[in-house]
């Protein structure tokens, strides 16, 4: 339990709502509450009371404050919920930067990892998801646990003064234990969640899987082995629901019971009072009722969430912890550098050097891992063995925005965002060249309408390229930037490459790139080697 607990607490934590908006919420939802009780407590205890003075003039201050209340109620709920949601809508934009700025830290294989469904689509769910967290968790139960507080208090002080305060004392016990109660359930309760949820995903599968077989298998004659799987299934199915329906239960029942033990130390522990303290005393034992049901929801609701959590968390891996400056000076150097993918060694124990300002061709058949050791330079792929650094620092340690800004990489295959293509070009970066006139000079006559999408294969190709250099960095990365592209275009964007003074590191199979560049390496046989 403490291990769910303290995932909550992080996620709370990682919200960090303005002290402003927590503040409104909770006092919102405290005087929603304490209204609510105070409507209840004071027209059943003016009934009382007026059984017993009957003239208007006895009766009239409390009757006035009790309209009041019921006039007021509305708009104080309406604050509280307007209170509520503000405070979910602040937690969900933070939740929603975590997670920009932990995926944002993945490399090519570990977002590769993912490409069996939507991550960005489900991860924007859960975090939708845990805005119940505040809205029927956090601010619900802080608010109950308030209310029955002041309620304790307010029946230590009934008349006559003093001779309450022992049931108040017994009163708060009740309400401690049934607390206890209800939270010492949520880990067995987030097991059987859990376990629930994996006997569901498991019968969707096998249903998916029967589904496509089951044709085959009862030409075969093998119907009672899909019948057994099916069956095992099912059962399993409905003894996890049976268990998460037990736990339930129990939890239901708490509220139930701690309210009876409240109501029965009350017959047997009340001074001699009023018939009116008396009733009052008994309203505030049935609130109290009201309280724990409150914190029995927001058990529910950390149940709920917590897959969403556990989900999320699950993303929350490995990040990238580098923390010293860009070195000032921009030589790479691969140092018994090993790369492996799939099970399959593409490099192994290659040293290589690449003094800053030189053009490096690397070149070799498709699919030897020339893009794999693209990736790995520009900090977009584990390697297996060895280090790479920039002047002589590890590339690891450098802290990740300015490795963001000083060295970039464009994939053979260019997926850049749906608008106009001077806007995707600067987009998330800041401009240092004029991307107009870059782009004039491989002979893309843009102007601030032409739109990414209308554009052809090659001029997305070069677009990328100006893309790549917009920010003036230090080290370009380019893998195949020349595909498909006539000798015109290339010489082109050769030229423009030529107008920077950053290293150019580029996977090619294009002679003409090839000759350009200052040195050539062909990665064959898991090495590489100058041509």
């Amino acid at each position: 339990m403490r291990s769910e607990l303290e995932r909550l607490a992080r996620w709370l934590k990682r919200a960090r709502p303005s002290r402003g908006a927590l503040i409104r919420a909770l006092l919102s939802n405290l005087i929603a509450s304490i209204t609510n009780v105070g409507l209840l407590v004071g027209a059943v205890g003016l009934l009382v009371e007026s059984s017993h003075r009957p003239g208007l003039k006895a009766v009239g201050g409390a009757l006035i404050v009790i309209e009041l209340l019921a006039f007021l109620r509305s708009p104080i709920r309406f604050n509280e919920r307007l209170s509520s949601h503000h405070l979910g809508f602040q937690a969900v934009s933070q939740w929603r930067r975590w997670l920009v700025r932990t995926v944002g830290t993945w490399n090519y294989s570990r977002w590769r990892s993912y490409a069996t469904g939507d991550l960005l689509e489900r991860s924007l769910h859960d975090t939708d998801e845990l805005q119940d967290l505040w809205l029927r968790f956090f601010i619900p139960l802080s608010g109950a646990l308030s209310t029955a507080v002041i309620a304790d208090v307010i029946i230590g002080f009934l008349p006559p003064h003093g001779h309450w305060w022992g049931f108040a004392g017994a009163l708060l016990g009740w309400q401690l234990l049934g607390l206890f109660c209800l939270l010492a359930n949520v880990g067995p309760l987030i097991l059987a969640d859990r376990v629930l949820r994996t006997a569901r995903s498991s019968y969707r599968a096998t249903l998916l899987e029967l589904g496509a077989v089951t044709p085959e298998l009862s030409l075969l004659g093998f119907e009672h082995y899909a019948n057994s799987l099916s069956t095992r299934s099912r059962q399993s199915l409905a003894m996890a629901e049976s268990v998460a329906r037990r736990r339930r239960r129990v939890t239901s029942l708490i509220p139930l019971l701690g309210t009876s033990g409240m109501l029965l130390t009350l017959y047997a522990l009340h001074p001699r009072s009023s018939s009116l303290w008396i009733v009052v005393v008994a309203l505030l034992c049935f609130s109290s009722y009201d309280g724990l049901t409150g914190v029995r929801h927001a058990v529910d609701v950390a149940v709920a969430i917590s897959g969403a959590g556990e989900r999320l968390e699950s993303l929350d891996k490995d990040l990238y912890e580098g923390e010293t400056d860009f070195p000032s000076t921009y030589e790479i150097e691969l140092r018994n550098v090993s790369l492996q993918e799939s099970g399959k060694t593409l490099l192994r124990d290659v040293s290589l050097q690449i003094p800053s300002g030189r053009k490096v061709a690397i070149t070799g058949q498709s699919g030897v891992g020339k893009s794999t050791l693209l990736r790995a330079v520009a900090s977009l792929e584990n390697i297996s063995d060895g280090v790479i650094t920039i002047g002589n620092v590890p590339l690891f340690e450098i802290d990740e925005e300015q490795v963001r800004e000083h060295l970039t990489y464009m994939p053979s295959n260019p997926g850049l965002l749906r608008g106009y293509a001077v806007d995707v070009i600067g987009l998330g970066r800041t401009p240092q060249r004029s991307a107009l006139e870059d782009l004039a000079g491989v002979s893309i006559d843009a102007t601030p309408s032409t739109k990414w999408e209308d554009l052809s294969r090659g001029e997305k190709q070069r677009v990328a390229v100006v893309r790549s250099m917009v920010t003036a960095p230090n080290i370009i990365v380019l893998d195949e930037p020349t595909s498909g592209l006539g000798d015109a275009e290339t010489h082109q964007v050769l030229e423009l490459l030529s107008s920077t003074s950053a290293t150019v590191i580029v996977a090619t199979h294009d002679p003409l790139v090839m000759q350009w560049c200052d040195d050539v390496y062909e990665l064959s046989n898991n090495q590489l080697r100058s041509i």
